[in-house]
């Protein structure tokens, strides 16, 4: 027989080489060694101004820091907060756009929104707050008790964030407790065309968190009649619960980072170190104080197990409150 060329005896190898070099590349397209490789965009679905765009631009000195580029932040609010997510189901690198939200992204498919839920990896948590109930500043009612009394015989408009959203599912569920009915006005934007609305007369109540109302009740344009935690909170000692006032609810909101499903363990490992070191920073720290938000840190391990409980908790309340009203 005879013998092959040394040309030819090399091609083995040199295929064994390249199926091992395959095998090793990481699914994703990511190199763990690389990572991240240029600057990151931070997506915020809402307008500037509200809950999670303070916590995003309080979050970013500190992930650069940790991580070594740019993070670049963008609001989105146009579509109900559809365009974000798009944004990061269709990213084509996972790792490469992050992404804020509450539990408003698994409200959003209830509301109508088409949005891949599943897409979203969760990176971490970063916050636990609750709902304010809100009025004018000049508004007639002393207590959240005299609000339903009026509430009783008179539709009031109640602005909220979009029919399937966070504050929207808030002020169901309120009205729920109360017994009254609303008129829904949505304003899309988030926390602050609310409080706009609200502080202009166009409402007569909002819901939200607060750090977003905390300039316009300092400054007296609306004042906080309940709030919707299980005690009071120290940034309101004297405003009172909802239990405290009778009602039967509580509204407990947490809020995270997501990215792209499909990023490798290196990735999300990086991220959410860089997330902790976010959240030690100045900035976060001081936006933390200054609000009355409770940081509360889950890794991605942890937030991931937690969001697939928070699906099927979100799917038990929204069959038990039933269909929402827009």
């Amino acid at each position: 027989m005879k013998r092959l060329s040394r040309k030819w005896e090399t091609v083995p190898v040199v295929l064994l080489m390249l199926m091992v070099m395959f095998l090793m590349a990481p699914a994703n397209g990511i190199s763990a060694e690389k990572y991240p490789s240029g600057n990151i965009t931070f997506v915020n679905p809402n307008a500037a101004g509200g809950g999670n765009d303070l916590l995003m631009r309080a979050l970013i000195p500190g992930m650069e820091k940790s991580l070594g580029v740019n993070l670049i932040p963008e609001n989105k609010p146009a579509g109900r907060g559809a365009i974000a997510a798009d944004d990061i189901t269709n990213a084509k690198v996972p790792g490469s756009k992050v992404y804020i939200n509450s539990q408003t992204l698994l409200l959003m498919p209830y509301g109508g929104i088409k949005v891949a839920v599943d897409m979203f990896q969760p990176v971490a948590q970063v916050v636990e707050d609750t709902g304010v109930f809100l009025v004018n500043g000049s508004a007639p009612f002393k207590t959240v008790n005299d609000f339903i009394t009026a509430a009783k015989t008179k539709k009031f408009k109640i602005a909220h964030n979009g029919v399937g959203a966070l504050w929207h599912l808030a002020a169901v569920m309120f009205a729920k407790a109360a017994g009254i009915d609303f008129q829904y006005i949505a304003y899309p934007g988030g926390g602050t065309p609310m409080l706009t609305a609200l502080a202009a007369r166009e409402v007569d109540a909002a819901i939200v968190n607060p750090a977003e109302s905390q300039g316009l009740r300092q400054g007296g344009k609306i004042r906080a009649l309940a709030v919707m935690s299980d005690s009071r909170i120290p940034p309101l000692p004297d405003v009172p619960t909802c239990l405290e006032a009778g009602m039967k609810v509580t509204y407990p909101v947490w809020r995270g980072v997501f990215t792209t499903k499909g990023a490798s363990e290196a990735v999300l490992s990086t991220l959410d170190k860089a997330v902790k070191e976010g959240m030690a920073g100045e900035q976060f720290q001081t936006l933390v104080k200054t609000t009355g938000l409770v940081a509360r840190f889950r890794d991605h391990a942890a937030f991931t197990k937690f969001f697939e409980e928070q699906k099927q908790v979100t799917a038990d309340v929204m069959k038990e409150i039933g269909p929402i009203k827009k």
